[in-house]
């Protein structure tokens, strides 16, 4: 009884100094661009993308605004929650209590959630929402009662909430329970499941079907990787593709577990990451699409199946040493960007950054190297403190997005801020979109050095004139160039 008190203590401080140690870690690491949209568009709400997240992060910027380290507390908290999870789902399924704690500690340490639950991104709330959906359903297979069933569907609809492609998770849900069930039962479980998530994903259905899907259709381009036209090449990159999320210790097991679930027939575990993995290899195969933190959070219905086929010790001190290794060099890394800028210059692993990025994303998001993108959470503070020394206030525009979304965080000056040429935010920033003619007489357009005015903003404004050559820069990080164009009618 002691024994048991003193481990669970144990783990609960442990647990405290993770978190403290995640929130020291972020606590003055300016937004990242991607940072920067979600903390907008939450100033901005809809429900067309992550309705969950986004009013969390707005309600905490009322509450402390501009305070980086509160706008991440919420999920620094959610990733503790998960981790708890985690544990609960392997006891549930029958792990014993040391292999349980390997698991989660496996879970907590592994670069994608130490990420994710650190800094601003959708998955910090859908992970959480997922895994109590299927805790839910480990206890409805359990006791054979209607109400896990309800609040199965529940997590699952706020997991959708959080990301739309959350959808294929339920819908492996769905089918676990079609396929397992039979009879009357069958369809008195499937409407307990469904109708509560579908009735919590309703704002989400609405504004989706309200835009015909405009969003999903626009992201057509993400994260597509040029270099990769055969689909034999681009299956071998998709499977491997969680590799710059999770080590390839935890990735073999997990993989293992995919099997191990398929001999089994533990529908309930193999569903839900076939759903995942068949969607995203449609989108690897037929566009070139591939992002390996898309297809994690379908694979945490295997954690407890990868870690009951009882792993030798050397694996899981190796999945959980390469984890912690890979989540604390990049965490340092965001913090003290300095540490490894020069040694990824010297070792030529910048230059491969450009071969995983298309043509579209590189006008969008412009950087060049993994030393730009380590250092893409710092120096926008003093660019915006730049930028207002020396632009007048009229509204500013540019065909890459940091700019605007940084800017309206960091800046103090009163302006409006505007994307061109991006169909991703048509309906929050596109120029075109949500400001209506007749334009006004004067913008300004900022771009990274040797960008271009678009040609859709040059037939409207024909007059330009460069007034501004400003640097983005930190100790340690490559010196970013941008300039500002004054364009007039």
């Amino acid at each position: 009884m002691f024994r048991f008190l003193n481990i669970h203590l144990l783990c609960l401080v442990l647990l405290g100094a993770y978190t403290l140690l995640k929130l020291w870690l972020v606590a003055d690491v300016e937004l990242g661009k991607d940072e920067a949209v979600y903390w907008y568009w939450s100033q901005h709400l809809d429900a067309s993308y992550a309705l969950l997240p986004l009013a969390v992060f707005k309600l905490a910027h009322a509450l402390l605004p501009h305070q980086e380290w509160f706008l991440r507390l919420p999920s620094v908290l959610l990733g503790a929650f998960s981790i708890a999870l985690v544990y609960w789902l392997c006891r549930m399924q029958g792990l014993a209590e040391r292999l349980a704690l390997w698991a989660a500690t496996a879970f907590a340490l592994s670069h994608w959630i130490w990420h994710t639950s650190s800094y601003l991104h959708p998955d910090g709330f859908l992970i959480p929402c997922w895994l109590l959906a299927l805790c839910m359903a480990r206890q409805a297979e359990a006791t054979n009662a209607l109400r896990p069933y309800v609040y199965a569907g529940l997590a699952a609809g706020l997991a959708v909430l959080c990301k739309y492609s959350g959808a294929f998770l339920v819908g492996g849900l769905g089918l676990w329970i079609a396929l397992d069930q039979r009879g009357k039962e069958r369809w008195h479980r499937l409407a307990a499941f469904l109708l509560p998530s579908v009735a919590v994903a309703a704002p989400l259905s609405y504004a989706q079907f309200s835009t015909d899907f405009y969003l999903p259709q626009t992201l057509s381009t993400l994260s597509r990787i040029d270099d990769l036209g055969h689909p034999l090449a681009r299956l071998l990159f998709f499977a491997s593709s969680p590799l710059f999320f999770i080590s390839p210790f935890l990735l073999f097991l997990l993989y293992a577990g995919l099997v191990r679930a398929t001999k089994q027939r533990d529908l309930l575990a193999l569903l839900p990451a076939l759903c995942t993995i068949g969607a995203f290899l449609f989108f690897a195969l037929g566009r070139g699409q591939i992002k390996g933190n898309w297809l994690l959070p379908g694979l945490l219905s295997l954690w407890p199946v990868a870690f009951a086929a009882h792993p030798r010790r050397w694996l899981l001190v190796a999945v959980v040493a390469t984890g912690m290794l890979q989540a604390l060099v990049i965490g340092l890394g965001l913090k003290y960007p300095d540490l490894y800028s020069d040694l990824a210059a010297r070792s030529g692993l910048d230059k491969s950054y450009v071969g995983l990025v298309s043509q579209e994303d590189r006008v969008r998001e412009p950087s060049y190297s993994w030393s730009e993108r380590l250092c893409e959470y710092s120096g926008w503070r003093r660019f915006a403190a730049d930028v207002e020394e020396v632009i007048p206030s009229l509204p500013l525009l540019s065909t890459q997005y940091s700019i605007p979304f940084a800017l309206a965080y960091y800046g103090r000056v009163e302006r409006e801020y505007y994307t061109v040429d991006d169909p991703r935010f048509r309906d929050l920033t596109d120029f075109y979109g949500q400001r209506k003619a007749p334009y006004p007489e004067e913008v300004l357009f900022a771009v990274r050095a040797g960008g271009k005015v678009p040609e859709s903003l040059s037939a409207t404004y024909p007059r330009r004139k460069l007034i501004a050559g400003i640097d983005r820069r930190r100790a340690g990080c490559p010196s970013v160039s941008y300039q500002v164009f004054h364009l007039g009618r």
